[in-house]
């Protein structure tokens, strides 16, 4: 939908980034809190940010399935920065997601949102059929100290009311335009397939009124 007022007109949206893999997405903090070697986004303070570590598992138990208790930990890599959202107020993964609207038939990005960040955890249940899958919520805390993540065949959704859910589109015209969402947009995450990061949808913008056209671009 667009919110509009005197000097803004947005266009706002909401999104949701899930787990279609064997595997679970986990996140661990490294370092301890007050670390001085977690200033990783280099602002001088310490305590707001933390260095994320990627934890893949393997399959100890050889059945094929992510089986939690059951399969322990292959390799840890590092995978960006977390740092304090005031707004949300809870902690984020930076560059989760990178949000941009486009023109269909000549791809010229007309608005964007750049190193889109998420408290990334189990929001909504989206394939319960996947080998793997819980039934439950597991990753669902966002303090300094949480492992966050993704459980297999679960997604993180983020309303279109939240903050960093818009792109700002004072002065383009009425017309037809491609929003694309992509997942993981500088690949600091290991997946099985990054085929699948990339979503879009055909929208038409008229006044203050979008319309979903129903169809990718």
């Amino acid at each position: 939908y667009i919110q509009k007022s005197v000097g803004v007109k947005l266009l706002r949206f909401a999104s949701t980034i899930g787990n279609s893999g064997a595997g679970v997405v986990e996140l661990k903090p490294d370092s301890p809190a007050d670390s001085a070697e977690n200033d990783c986004n280099d602002d001088g303070d310490p305590l707001n940010d933390r260095k994320a570590v990627q934890r893949i598992f393997g399959d100890t138990d050889g059945d094929g399935v992510f089986t939690r208790g059951e399969d322990g930990v292959l390799l840890k890599r590092f995978a960006g920065c977390s740092i304090f959202h005031p707004a949300h107020d809870h902690w984020h993964f930076e560059e989760f997601a990178r949000y941009r609207l486009v023109k269909p038939k000549t791809g010229r990005v007309v608005a964007s949102s750049e190193k889109v960040s998420f408290c990334v955890r189990d929001s909504i249940h989206i394939d319960a059929g996947l080998p793997g899958s819980p039934d439950s919520i597991y990753y669902g805390a966002c303090t300094k100290d949480s492992i966050t993540g993704l459980s297999v065949g679960w997604a993180d959704y983020y309303g279109s009311t939240l903050p960093g859910q818009e792109l700002d589109i004072r002065g383009l015209p009425d017309g037809r335009y491609c929003l694309r969402i992509v997942a993981d947009p500088a690949e600091r995450l290991r997946e099985s397939n990054q085929a699948n990061n990339d979503r879009s949808t055909l929208l038409r913008i008229i006044g203050r009124d979008v319309t979903d056209i129903g169809t990718s671009c």
